[in-house]
């Protein structure tokens, strides 16, 4: 599998699109169509460099047997649709996918990631109901004020996420003066023991609501979140071009009595709630020969500090060692679940993108390198990447992950210590 990424990494570096198209412009094309289907076809494949003597990986695989590497198959199907009739407007995004290796086999029949009905009231007005992925905050990696939507995945933003049921009202209003744009969105995400279970299982409406100014040349937005099944947060966010090739962004968010847990190196849990502020600051630059770069600085309120995720690993290493009490491993397994197995656990990171459309003149082409660190453990992610789009409805892309550090840091306590992706897209 490694040969055939790294064949793949070099066939792609070695295309070259020598045609020109010629541009042609249909304004049929921008009129509204009563309906509408798209959708793409990917095969994915991976191998895994696995630690198969870690607690990570038996957390990941009980009751497997270790093993050094993993070949993975993932396929998946994405529909979308999308029918205009007047002032309505009714869509829906689904994905069914199967995923298989030695170890899990998983299959997805079929899954509305999201859909629903808008009726637009008129050009300022406009009502929702459906499942929605919200989108808000203008960080790259990560958003602090994505308080109604599932967090991204920091090694792949732009992957596609599944959104939670809502019903919401969006009024926009324009203005000739330094405040130009307002828009307002209120929404209720409700939840119960069968509606929104990721949220919240409380039964609850969940209220929130996002204000957004275009004021001065800067985007602004004012979040706030209902205490409910989640706790009470708040938070603003803000994007400015400083010049045409630098913008800089920035968010904050704070949470009120939020649940937290913590284990010592023993075993022994505490359970309290907390106050916190997570914040986020970054720029995107677009140099000369038109690199663009992506760095952002990110503080988790919410997470654990060094010295607790050092006792966390060495729970595990006791709870998941060979020969342990099944009991012990059913703790540790819901330890994880309770704040201490996302994605970023830590406090304090830092991310940087270097990217370039059509490097060495490589037409249709890109490639970029992307680092992640926790600043306060030194552990790292590294990322190489390129993607080729040249052939019509189709596109490549491979890519693999390193992971780096001290031992019982975070990346170095993964389940894998490097893994390889591979993968063709066809769009229709």
């Amino acid at each position: 599998m490694i040969r055939a990424s790294a064949a793949i990494l070099l066939a792609l570096a070695a295309m070259t699109a020598n045609a020109e198209e010629e541009f042609k412009f249909d304004a049929s094309e921008f009129d509204k169509k009563p309906y509408e289907f798209n959708g793409y076809l990917e095969q994915k494949f991976e191998t895994l460099k696995l630690r198969g003597d870690s607690s990570a990986y038996r957390l990941a695989f009980p009751g497997e047997p270790a093993q050094d590497w993993l070949q993975r198959s993932t396929s998946t199907l994405e529909l979308s649709g999308k029918a205009n009739y007047q002032s309505l407007a009714a869509d829906v995004r689904a994905q069914a996918s199967y995923q298989g290796d030695d170890l899990v086999h998983t299959t997805n029949y079929g899954q509305v990631m999201e859909g629903g009905l808008r009726w637009s009231v008129g050009p300022e007005l406009s009502f929702d109901i459906g499942k929605r992925v919200q989108r808000w905050g203008k960080g790259y990696a990560w958003s602090p004020v994505g308080l109604v939507e599932r967090p991204k995945d920091p090694s792949d933003p732009t992957a596609s996420r599944e959104g939670f049921v809502m019903a919401s009202g969006e009024w926009t209003r324009s203005f000739s003066g330094p405040v130009s744009s307002i828009n307002f969105t209120g929404m209720v995400v409700p939840t119960n023991d069968n509606l929104n279970n990721d949220f919240g299982r409380e039964e609850d409406l969940n209220p929130a609501a996002k204000l957004y100014l275009l004021a001065f040349d800067t985007d602004i937005d004012l979040m706030w979140r209902g205490k409910g099944a989640k706790p009470e947060a708040f938070g603003i966010d803000f994007s400015r071009n400083l010049t045409p090739a630098l913008e800089v962004h920035g968010e904050w968010a704070r949470t009120l009595d939020a649940p937290r847990n913590t284990v010592s190196a023993s075993g022994l849990t505490s359970s309290g709630q907390i106050n916190f502020n997570s914040w986020l600051l970054g720029l995107r630059y677009l140099t000369k020969s038109e690199v663009t770069w992506v760095a952002e600085y990110y503080r988790n309120g919410a997470g654990y500090s060094a010295n607790q995720l050092d006792d966390y690993y060495a729970f595990l290493d006791r709870a998941l060692a060979p020969g342990a009490s099944p009991a012990l491993s059913s703790k540790a397994r819901t330890v994880a679940q309770s704040g201490y197995g996302k994605a970023n656990p830590g406090t304090d990171y830092l991310y940087l993108k270097a990217s370039v459309s059509e490097p060495f003149d490589w037409v249709y082409g890109a490639a970029s390198v992307t680092a992640m660190t926790n600043l306060k453990d030194g552990s790292w992610q590294l990322q190489p990447e390129v993607s080729y789009t040249g052939f019509a409805n189709w596109e490549l892309r491979s890519r693999v992950i390193f992971f780096g550090g001290q031992p019982n840091a975070e990346f170095p306590t993964k389940s894998s210590s490097m893994r390889v992706e591979a993968y063709a897209r066809y769009f229709f």
